[in-house]
Formats: C-alpha cells, sequence, structure tokens
C-alpha cells in the first residue's frame, strides 16, 4: 500500500480538535490497525504497539447517534453517520495530511451540527 499519509502528524492535528468535539459529545480513543499485523488485523487504541500504521480511526456519540471515521494511509476515509436511525456511509479521497484532516474535521463538523 502507498504510504500518502502520515497517521501519526494527522493524529497530532486532531487531538487539537478534541476538546471542541468533547463539548458537544463523548469522543471514544483514537484507534490503529497495523499494517504488519497478523490477519486478522486487530484494532488498537495503544500506538505504542503498531509497527506500521495502516489506518486511523475515531468514534463520536450524541445520544443514539454516532459518526465513524477511518483514515487510511492510502488516501481515503470511511465514513459511516448512523442519525436518527438512518446509516450512511460516506468516502473521502485525498493526498496528503492537509486534505485528511480537513475531511475529518469537516464530517465531524456535520455530525456535531
Amino acid at each position: 500500500m502507498d504510504h500518502l499519509i502520515d497517521l501519526d502528524e494527522l493524529a497530532r492535528r486532531l487531538t487539537r480538535l478534541r476538546p471542541e468535539w468533547q463539548r458537544k459529545s463523548q469522543v471514544g480513543p483514537f484507534t490503529w490497525r497495523d499494517e504488519q499485523a497478523p490477519w486478522p488485523q486487530p484494532i488498537v487504541t495503544d500506538r505504542a504497539t503498531v509497527k506500521v500504521p495502516e489506518s486511523l480511526g475515531v468514534r463520536l456519540t450524541s445520544g443514539e447517534d454516532e459518526a465513524e471515521i477511518i483514515v487510511w494511509t492510502g488516501g481515503w476515509a470511511d465514513i459511516g453517520f448512523l442519525l436518527d436511525q438512518a446509516v450512511t456511509d460516506l468516502y473521502a479521497e485525498f493526498q496528503d495530511v492537509d486534505g485528511a484532516y480537513a475531511a475529518v474535521a469537516r464530517n465531524v463538523e456535520d455530525f456535531l451540527a
């Protein structure tokens, strides 16, 4: 897999947004998947256990509504919303950390609105 997105840098940037998100929702820990882990690759919250990060995820909940965003180092994100018991799945592509950050921030803002 091509590594277009530095997931550690993205996590550092998103960490600065967490306090704002937490004022409006419950924010779960960042989750990581290790590209080099044996199948099935576990999803973990301890970055130190991940040799080569393949994905970075975060889940937000507000009442019965949920948002889950998973950014892949290859340059895309899987985005899922459960709003008013309706599921919406979205997909975003980007070429760098700035694009990934903008996509995550925009989708979280939409969820919190």
